[in-house]
This record gives C-alpha cells, structure tokens and sequence, in this order.
C-alpha cells in the first residue's frame, strides 16, 4: 500500500509537457511567418522570417521564457533581443492543438498579429 502511495505521490508532482508548434503567417498582405516552439510551458524559442523563399539574413530564431498571465493571454519576453519584445499566446491555448489563434508580437514600438494552428509532439 505504501509503494501504491508513493507511486501516486511521484505521478502528483511531475507533470507531463509535450512540445508545442504554433506555426503562423502574418495577418495582411505580406510574406512574413513566425514559429514560436515552446518546449516547455515556460521556455521556448520564436522563428521569425520575411518568408521562406527570401534570404537567410532576413530570419532570426529568438529564445523565449515566460513572463506573465495578461488578460487571457500567456505573455512570452524575448531574452536575446537588442529590444524589449514578446509574444502572447491565448492561455487557453498553450499545452494543446488549435486550428486556429492568433498570437500577438510586440517588438519594440511595432506590433504584429499573425494567424497560427497549434500542434503538440511528444518528441
């Protein structure tokens, strides 16, 4: 009975993540894409792009931490940034599949919509 508690005490305390794709195109007439892969419900990284078919230099892959709860919104601080920037993922999202979100990039004065899907890999 105590191995049956314990087991139960270990299952309790650990909690189970699998890595979460959010693949998005931003909202009007641009090329421009972002992919915010969070490896955990607390760190990840962002890809931005102009869009694939343009040159290297115009992507960048940021990592990502969380910072804060916000008006339904899980809100990300970009860590490698030479300004302050964030992504905000609806909360309701974050831990599982979506057809469809948007997510929100502050990146300095600029601010972004893009339209995503989400999709979970237990890699």
């Amino acid at each position: 009975m105590k191995y049956f508690v314990l087991a139960l005490a270990l299952l309790a305390n650990s909690s189970a993540w699998a890595r979460q794709y959010i693949q998005c195109s931003i909202l009007g007439e641009t090329t421009d894409v972002a992919v915010v892969n969070l490896e955990t419900n607390k760190t990840g990284t962002l890809f931005l792009s102009s869009g694939m078919q343009n040159p290297e230099d115009e992507r960048i892959l940021l990592k990502i931490e969380f910072d804060k709860k916000e008006n339904g919104l899980d809100v990300f601080k970009v860590l490698n940034a030479n300004t302050e920037a964030s992504v905000s993922v609806p909360s309701e999202v974050v831990g599982k599949s979506s057809d469809s979100l948007v997510i929100h990039l502050a990146y300095g004065n600029l601010q972004f919509d893009y339209s995503c899907f989400a999709r979970i890999y237990n890699d």
